[in-house]
C-alpha cells in the first residue's frame, strides 16, 4: 500500500515550505475557498474518480503488486459499496493524496488505497488523510482500523507503526487472489468493550 509521511488534528502549520493542511467536514467547511497553499481533506464523491485513481498509479507501488491493476470500475466499486467510502487532500483545485475505507463486520473498518503525489510527500498529507479514516471510524461506532501493507511495500510498515498502528495475525478480508499474503495492522480507535475484546484476541493469536 503506498503510503506518505505526516500529521492531523488540529488545522497546523506543518514543517518550514510545507502547506497547511484543513479538514473538511471536521473543521472546515467544504464550500470553503482553500487559502493559498492550503491542503483541503474532504470526502471523495464521484467525480472524484478519475483524479483518485491518477494519484493511485502515480503512487510508484511495484510492478507486480495487484495495486497496478486497479481499474476505474473496481475503485468505484470499493468505495461506493455499503457503507464504504474515501477521503481526498485536494490542494487548490489538484487532488494530491486519497485514502479509501471500508467495513469489515460490526466493529472493523478497513482502511485502503492510500496515496500521496511523490511531490507532495513529506509534509503530514498521509497521516492526515489516515488520522481522517480513524475519525469517521470512531464516528460511526467502530472500534478498530484495520489495514493491510503488500509484501511489495514493506516499508510502509514502520510509516504506520509511528501512527500506533500493530501487526496482528489476522485475515484480510479483502485481500486480492493470487497475490502473496499481506502484512495485517490493527489500531483501536474507539473504546469499547467488543473493540478491547477483539484486539484482545488479535494480540494473542499474534503472540503465539
Amino acid at each position: 500500500m503506498p503510503h506518505a509521511r505526516g500529521g492531523a488534528g488540529q488545522p497546523a502549520r506543518l514543517r518550514r515550505g510545507a502547506p497547511h493542511l484543513r479538514a473538511a467536514g471536521f473543521l472546515a467547511h467544504q464550500r470553503d475557498a482553500p487559502e493559498a497553499g492550503t491542503v483541503v481533506i474532504r470526502p471523495a464523491t464521484r467525480a472524484d474518480l478519475p483524479a483518485f485513481h491518477t494519484v493511485m498509479m502515480a503512487a510508484g507501488m511495484d510492478a507486480r503488486s495487484s495495486w497496478n491493476r486497479t481499474s476505474l470500475e473496481g475503485l468505484e466499486a470499493s468505495l461506493f459499496a455499503p457503507a464504504a467510502g474515501g477521503f481526498v487532500a485536494v490542494n487548490g483545485e489538484e487532488v494530491i493524496g486519497c485514502v479509501g475505507f471500508r467495513p469489515d463486520g460490526a466493529d472493523m473498518l478497513t482502511l485502503n488505497r492510500l496515496a500521496v503525489l511523490p511531490q507532495h510527500r513529506g509534509q503530514g498529507i498521509g497521516a492526515t488523510l489516515v488520522r481522517a479514516v480513524e475519525t469517521r471510524a470512531a464516528e460511526r461506532g467502530f472500534g478498530c482500523v484495520l489495514l493491510a501493507v503488500s509484501q511489495f511495500n514493506l516499508e510502509a510498515v514502520s510509516f504506520y507503526g509511528r501512527l500506533g498502528y500493530a501487526q496482528v495475525n489476522e485475515r484480510y478480508a479483502f485481500a486480492s487472489p493470487g497475490s502473496p499474503v499481506p502484512v495485517v495492522l490493527v489500531k483501536m480507535v474507539r473504546g469499547s468493550r467488543e473493540a478491547g475484546r477483539r484486539m484482545g484476541e488479535l494480540r494473542k493469536i499474534s503472540s503465539q
